[in-house]
């Protein structure tokens, strides 16, 4: 699933999809800068390009329409041979939606692209979605997506704190739902356990899945 790294031509990018994976919050001034630089490549280079920076609703209260419009548009790469960019961020505070967005990803059998790590020097927080990009795990991945097409209700257990593993495969766990979530409709999902404290003030992933499960519920 991982391309390897290396100069490419424009003509090669012409026309293809890619989503540009990066850390959005808590960046440095070098690491927004390495960032812009590679989105501008991709788009020079005539990219048809998802930068969740500019192309996702940040803004968005419950980051209900931010996960929605990442999702939508990994589901249109996957149908048009497109890949994902990922430059990871090994250190800092860990990204919760990098890992998501790396499910999602995984789920819809797009290619993963490493392109640059940040902080391998000082990494932080659970490091086992980096050994997945790099393509340890597979198996796993592709165990989980089977067993997620075979059932009708995905039952998601949360913690608000990603300190380990455990948390951090929740994290992408929910990523791989979602992939399957938009492939096939039937599949419902339900936020069942939930450990630690969901700010009512902020954008969550907690938030996010009861949005899924209420509109579900409608038929909305």
């Amino acid at each position: 699933m991982k391309l390897k790294e290396g100069e490419e031509s424009s003509e090669s990018l012409r026309g293809r999809y890619v989503y540009l994976l990066s850390p959005v919050r808590n960046v440095t001034p070098d690491q927004a800068k390495t960032i812009a630089e590679y989105a501008s490549y991709l788009e020079k280079s005539g990219a048809v390009l998802f930068n969740p920076v500019k192309d996702a609703p940040q803004q968005d209260a419950t980051g209900y329409n931010i996960v929605m419009a990442e999702l939508n548009f990994l589901q249109e790469a996957a149908k048009n041979g497109g890949r994902v960019d990922i430059l990871w961020n090994a250190g800092g505070t860990p990204s919760e939606g990098s890992r998501v967005d790396v499910g999602m990803a995984l789920s819809l059998g797009l290619e993963l692209n490493l392109v640059e790590i940040f902080n391998t020097g000082v990494p932080t927080g659970p490091q086992k979605c980096l050994s997945i990009i790099n393509g340890w795990g597979n198996d796993v991945i592709f165990t989980t997506v089977r067993n997620i097409q075979n059932c009708d209700e995905v039952i998601v257990d949360w913690d608000t704190d990603m300190k380990g593993d455990e948390q951090e495969w929740q994290r992408m766990y929910l990523g791989i739902a979602l992939g399957q979530m938009i492939q096939n409709p039937n599949i419902k999902l339900k936020l069942e356990k939930v450990i630690g404290i969901d700010p009512p003030e902020k954008k969550s992933y907690v938030k996010v899945m009861k949005e899924i499960e209420a509109r579900q519920s409608t038929g909305t």
